[in-house]
């Protein structure tokens, strides 16, 4: 699967790891000695909820991107530092994508922009 930013017509991960299934998304990138690749989250209760995260256990900084039902972006974390206790975006989401640290700003990735799977 490819994850593209359909607004900036660039590539943003050509092969990420799927998260979307409970112990998949609870793992995350938790107990990882490096960042593996981009994960792509996939939560089953868009409309109500806004699947917070936090990065316990995971030991390097990381950039958190909220999308919500529409694949757009709602919300944007960068540099989520390890062992922070929670991040929430500020609506409902349907996915995420953690990106190594950096990324966003790299692919100057913002909000509102469509992103592509």
């Amino acid at each position: 699967m490819r994850i593209i930013n359909k607004t900036r017509g660039s590539a943003v991960e050509e092969n990420p790891i799927i998260a979307n299934s409970f112990f998949t998304r609870l793992r995350g990138l938790m107990f990882r000695a490096k960042f593996p690749r981009t994960m792509l989250f996939v939560f089953p209760e868009i409309s109500i909820r806004r699947n917070s995260i936090h990065s316990f256990f995971v030991f390097f900084e990381f950039d958190a991107v909220y999308l919500d039902e529409e694949k757009k972006v709602i919300d944007i974390f960068e540099r989520v530092r390890p062992f922070t206790f929670y991040i929430e975006p500020k609506k409902p989401s349907a996915y995420l994508l953690e990106l190594e640290a950096g990324a966003v700003k790299r692919l100057k990735i913002g909000i509102g922009d469509q992103i592509e799977f």
